[in-house]
């Protein structure tokens, strides 16, 4: 025997379609989103749809020497000076993109150490505008397994996650490990943490902005056409059907 459904049916599930899409999108607005760990070798590797309008406020490369003063740092310091057997730096940093950074151009190659990897480092924002929504950074060189996680506003815990495999076991100039770490939170994000289980911890291009904003009405509208559209071809199918 043959079902047919009834228009009232369909309506139900078309309307239980569209509740379901907003809460998706609902949750997605309000709720942390991580990203990585995924591949950095310039600054053109921020993750698609990270930022609004694709670039952050600050993207803090420490070629200066110093850490922007919008950040604080809760350990260690920036890198400098150890010559090209001991920097972890960012890939583009000297100029060109060739799997290394420190050989050609040591001082040009700049990252913040730390040598305590299992406590890790703190990033946090100090200036005097908004919060951040989206909060990131290139870890460059440590062992074992990485952590990173957030706190938002108040102090309170956005959550976290942990990575691992990528490490090559090299402290001079490798770029092919690394790899860039963020959270957008729209509530706003105070401080990102990232550790790593064993030796020292190494980081660089430092960066905070707005994220980008998830589906505006109009998209809302497309989609709920789609599912209009879709409700109303199935509805002639099954009149063409019965006739």
């Amino acid at each position: 025997m043959t079902l047919h459904k009834t228009p009232e049916r369909r309506g139900r599930r078309l309307g239980t379609g569209l509740a379901l899409l907003a809460a998706a999108t609902g949750s997605l607005a309000a709720e942390p989103v991580f990203f990585g760990p995924t591949a950095y070798l310039s600054a053109a590797d921020i993750p698609v749809g990270f930022y609004a309008g694709g670039s952050p406020n600050l993207l803090d490369t420490l070629e200066d020497g110093s850490l922007h003063a919008s950040l604080a740092g809760s350990d260690g310091s920036v890198l400098t000076g150890r010559g090209p057997s001991g920097v972890d730096s960012v890939d583009a940093d000297d100029g060109a993109i060739d799997g290394s950074c420190a050989t050609a151009a040591p001082l040009l190659c700049r990252s913040w150490f730390f040598g305590d990897g299992n406590k890790g480092v703190r990033f946090s924002y100090q200036g005097n505008g908004p919060l951040p929504t989206a909060f990131g950074l290139v870890w460059t060189d440590g062992v074992g397994t990485i952590s990173f996680s957030a706190t938002g506003s108040d102090g309170q815990n956005l959550g976290s996650f942990t990575a691992t495999g990528f490490a090559d076991g090299s402290f001079g100039g490798t770029t092919g490990e690394d790899r860039f770490f963020g959270v957008q939170f729209a509530g706003g994000i105070r401080s990102i943490h990232i550790s790593n289980s064993a030796g020292g911890i190494e980081v660089d291009h430092i960066q905070y902005g707005q994220r980008a904003p998830v589906p505006e009405p109009a998209a809302w509208a497309l989609m709920t056409a789609g599912l209009l559209g879709i409700a109303a071809r199935r509805r002639l199918a099954t009149t063409g059907r019965r006739s």
